[in-house]
């Protein structure tokens, strides 16, 4: 086996770790998801809640993203609620990164019926934007093609999805939700982190002073990934 860290060499990809560690956003336990499965891992970014964490980490969007699709993108949209932070900071990151301007758009959960009105806030999409969809964690995928759709709806071309944590699960087939997503709406889909990439630089690992990843938990983790991996 190799070693983590030829495995995984990008120090923005283990400084994005430890962020998920230090915020308690990854966790390692026993959780039921909103699909009612029972997890033996845990992801919540909304334990992203100050300045200069939600600065760091959209410090590591802006690494993918421009290293994915720098050359073309334009504007970032985050869908609501989680992606909202999430856009607003990778964009102010990426423009400094790629030395210009790049325009931030979000959703209402509901649209607007008065004042402005309508379902988006931010950059208008009436012009022909090269979008990168923000996502926080990507399961099944359910949200991501919700996202997806809502785009079909306006005159942008999305170019790309850049996920915070692909948990590398099956989506509404056999294949990853990631790959099932990338055929179905011709666009790549592309993670900070994978799963594998974690469980890589975790495992039997002192990170931030402490062990995440025993034996016992990868063993919990493999089970997990035997029934709903890909």
């Amino acid at each position: 086996m190799k070693h983590a860290n030829e495995k995984v060499s990008n120090e923005w990809k283990k400084t994005f770790l430890e962020l998920l560690l230090y915020s308690r956003v990854l966790q390692f336990g026993e959780f039921k998801t909103k699909s009612g499965r029972t997890t033996p891992y845990f992801f919540n970014t909304g334990n992203f809640s100050s300045g200069r964490t939600i600065g760091s980490v959209a410090a590591c969007y802006a690494q993918l993203i421009s290293k994915e699709f720098g050359g073309k993108v334009t504007n970032l949209f985050g869908p609501a609620y989680k992606g909202i932070p999430l856009c607003v900071a990778a964009s102010q990151s990426l423009a400094a990164l790629l030395d210009r301007d790049i325009g931030f758009t979000f959703n209402r959960k509901e649209q607007k019926d008065h004042g402005e009105g309508g379902s988006l806030i931010g950059a208008s999409y009436s012009e022909p934007h090269q979008v990168v969809v923000i996502e926080d964690v990507l399961t099944g995928g359910t949200s991501l093609r919700e996202t997806m759709h809502l785009m079909r709806g306006f005159p942008v071309k999305v170019i790309g999805c850049a996920i915070g944590v692909d948990r590398q699960e099956r989506g509404l087939g056999e294949k990853r939700a990631a790959i099932e997503i990338e055929k179905e709406f011709n666009v790549p889909v592309r993670a900070i982190l994978t799963l594998d990439e974690i469980v890589d630089l975790l495992f039997e690992r002192e990170v931030l002073g402490k062990i995440w990843v025993n034996a016992d938990a990868k063993k919990r983790i493999d089970a997990y990934r035997a029934e709903y991996g890909a």
